[in-house]
């Protein structure tokens, strides 16, 4: 009898809400909306600091809660104003807002699914003009139509599922003699990503003479590009 009444107990709590993890995504266009409400918005910065110095959104402060200061910056926040936070895909972002609601914020939007949809809806940037990363829109085009064959991984050195990418390109390059790969970090190039609607990383694109083929949103395998790079010929 006291075991069916525990079990009761908890449902009617979780039906209740309590103990559930709040999901503060918000889709790119609505992020920008209420950031443009705001005179003097809250945009909080989850990355790291050498992400944020690679480019960041405008006004953003940074906000690490690895960081020894980072007590002192959530100190100097309003509770009673709405905060916009971001990284890279919503991990980071997830947990700061969780934490943040935990301390009686309540008005928090986490941007979905990450800063790609930021930079690929073509919403200011403050970019590192200087980043050995960076890539001209010109030179990129250029890229794309110097060779017949040519893929390009979309995605961030600080994005853990792009991480697993690489391995898929670095196979394809020993397999094929007339495949160029050419990588795009969403961060530093923002002209590229709006410019060809990169949205949500990792993205892989297959081109052929200068037109795209064959593209994928997550991580590919060998066996999907190098089936869709013999099909389209």
């Amino acid at each position: 009898m006291k075991a069916t009444i525990f079990i009761l107990t908890l449902s009617f709590i979780t039906h209740l809400g309590f103990g559930q993890i709040k999901d503060f995504k918000t889709n790119v266009v609505d992020f920008f909306k209420h950031v443009q409400l705001e005179r003097s918005p809250q945009i909080l910065d989850a990355r790291s600091l050498e992400e944020y110095e690679q480019a960041h959104l405008p006004s953003a402060i940074q906000i690490d809660q690895q960081a020894a200061d980072f007590e002192r910056k959530i100190g100097k926040l309003d509770k009673g104003s709405p905060v916009f936070i971001y990284s890279i895909q919503t991990g980071r972002s997830q947990r700061l807002a969780e934490h943040l609601s935990k301390l009686s914020f309540h008005k928090i939007y986490v941007l979905s699914p990450g800063i790609a949809a930021w930079v690929g809806s073509g919403y200011p940037l403050v970019v590192s003009e200087t980043n050995e990363k960076r890539i001209s829109l010109e030179a990129f085009h250029t890229a794309l139509t110097a060779d017949e064959y040519v893929l390009v991984s979309f995605g961030s050195n600080y994005c853990p599922p792009c991480k697993k990418v690489i391995p898929v390109l670095d196979s394809l390059q020993r397999r094929s003699n007339d495949l160029r790969v050419v990588k795009v970090e969403i961060d530093v190039n923002p002209d590229i990503i709006k410019a060809y609607g990169v949205k949500t990383i990792p993205t892989t694109t297959l081109y052929r003479s200068g037109t795209a083929i064959w593209t994928k949103t997550g991580i590919p395998t060998v066996d999907e590009i190098w089936t869709a790079r013999h099909e389209k010929q």
